[in-house]
């Protein structure tokens, strides 16, 4: 098998950083026309008649329509069309690249990082991530000395504009088959200021549900700040005040979502693909789900007690996706609210997860609190450690020993460290049942690495 290069500007989720910094407009050039001369096969290119088709969407980042600008003239160098849907949510870039027969798709975005960042995200013809391999031929397209462009081309890309919001809403009445009748739901939406302020709250709506939105105007200066599926205090605290059914919180992009109960308590991403996988049928006759390193041992051993296995990968959607694809299965996801439906979506969706939990209690004489608690869950520590060099511990020999003497010292805890895909972060994770030993073995660890 031929070894894949090491990756010098992709993460787990495509390219992300500071915007203006390590993020330029430069680099988005590059990036796009990387990208475009990929999916667009040479004898594709530079022809007016089968010119290539490029989807572009963005969340609402002060930086997003400086990169947009940047990797839209990178796209229609190589040769591609350019059809922008403007703010829109990341899934609805991957759905719509297939049914629109584009040749890929391309998001802005810097998910739930905080307001400086920004990213790009990259989906082939089919509306999945691209393959190591392939971000590696993107990443050679970059690092290109000198100018780019091609010798003799006639023919450049041209730009449109499209809003896609009427195709994602049909798309998701006919995925989700409303139905009239049945109790109708108080809802809380809390849109994080982000990419689904306005088509979570209509699409709600249109599935019947009584909705009372919260930062729900896109604003790229206060996108993900104390609100969203990273900050759930904001909507746990409306739910209470208001008196709803449920709370649910976006991330800046759109793609993860978390749920508060009723009591404004919050149910995790475990515990909402625990539940899809027990009340959906077509997921329930599987009787598997892949899940992450992250996922807790409660939930875990709760779905086996009813006969549901949980496969675990490493953390990102793009393990989960991998795992579902090659076990032939269909739901998945992680405890931040990834929750992929393969057999509707070819990633995570918010909204698309948000509505199907509110269908489950439409149609259940049980709370959120009541269908939560068939899952008791472990203590969990989760410390980011800021650091210069995240991964510089995994290639310190003497650390590692040491590292490996707290662990053994912890039989009861489960470890998991790892460097973030997306930050300057070390993420450590203790489990264990008793809350002192899995804060006590947390801090030790964390004190090996700072």
């Amino acid at each position: 098998m031929k070894k894949i290069p090491q990756r010098q500007y992709f993460g787990t989720d495509g390219i992300r950083g500071r915007a203006g910094e390590s993020l330029t407009p430069e680099l988005a050039l590059r990036s796009g026309y990387g990208f475009g001369c990929l999916v667009a096969p040479p004898a594709r290119r530079y022809n007016a008649k089968t010119q290539p088709v490029v989807l572009l969407g963005r969340d609402p980042r002060l930086s997003s329509p400086m990169l947009a600008s940047a990797i839209s003239s990178g796209l229609m160098l190589a040769g591609c069309d350019v059809v922008d849907m403007g703010i829109v949510p990341t899934p609805v870039v991957a759905l719509m690249t297939p049914r629109y027969k584009a040749a890929g798709g391309v998001m802005i975005t810097a998910s739930h990082n905080p307001v400086p960042d920004n990213g790009l995200k990259f989906f082939g013809p089919d509306g999945y991530k691209l393959s190591e391999a392939q971000e590696s031929a993107i990443e050679a397209a970059i690092n290109s000395a000198g100018r780019i462009s091609v010798a003799g081309q006639q023919l450049y890309g041209l730009h449109a504009w499209h809003d896609p919001q009427d195709d994602y809403l049909a798309w998701l009445r006919r995925s989700l088959k409303y139905k009239a009748g049945g109790r109708a739901l108080n809802i809380v939406l809390d849109c994080a200021h982000g990419a689904a302020s306005e088509l979570a709250p209509l699409a709600f709506r249109e599935a019947g549900h009584s909705v009372h939105s919260i930062c729900a105007v896109p604003d790229g200066e206060k996108i993900n700040v104390k609100c969203g599926a990273t900050h759930l205090e904001r909507v746990a605290r409306e739910v209470r005040h208001t008196g709803a059914d449920l709370g649910l919180a976006f991330d800046g992009d759109g793609d993860r979502v978390l749920a508060v109960d009723g009591q404004g308590r919050a149910v995790s991403g475990d515990v909402i693909i625990a539940l899809f996988a027990l009340n959906i049928p077509r997921y329930k006759k599987q009787g598997r789900a892949v899940m992450t390193q992250m996922t807790n041992l409660g939930v875990e051993e709760a779905l086996a007690a009813r006969g549901v296995q949980m496969l675990r990968t490493e953390v990102g959607d793009i393990q989960v996706m991998a795992g579902l694809r090659e076990n032939g299965l269909e739901l998945g996801g992680e405890q931040s609210g990834h929750i992929i439906m393969r057999d509707l979506a070819p990633g995570g969706d918010g909204i698309l997860a948000g509505l199907r939990l509110a269908q489950i209690l439409r149609g259940s004489k049980q709370s959120l609190a009541e269908l939560a608690a068939q899952f008791p869950q472990y203590p969990q520590k989760l410390t980011n450690l800021k650091v210069a060099d995240k991964t510089a511990w995994q290639r310190d020999k003497a650390l590692q020993k040491k590292i490996a003497a707290v662990r053994k010292s912890y039989p009861q805890v489960r470890f998991y460290l790892r460097p973030s895909g997306t930050e300057q972060l070390i993420r450590v994770l203790t489990e264990s049942k008793e809350r002192g030993t899995c804060d006590q073995a947390n801090a030790e660890i964390c004190a090996l690495l700072v």
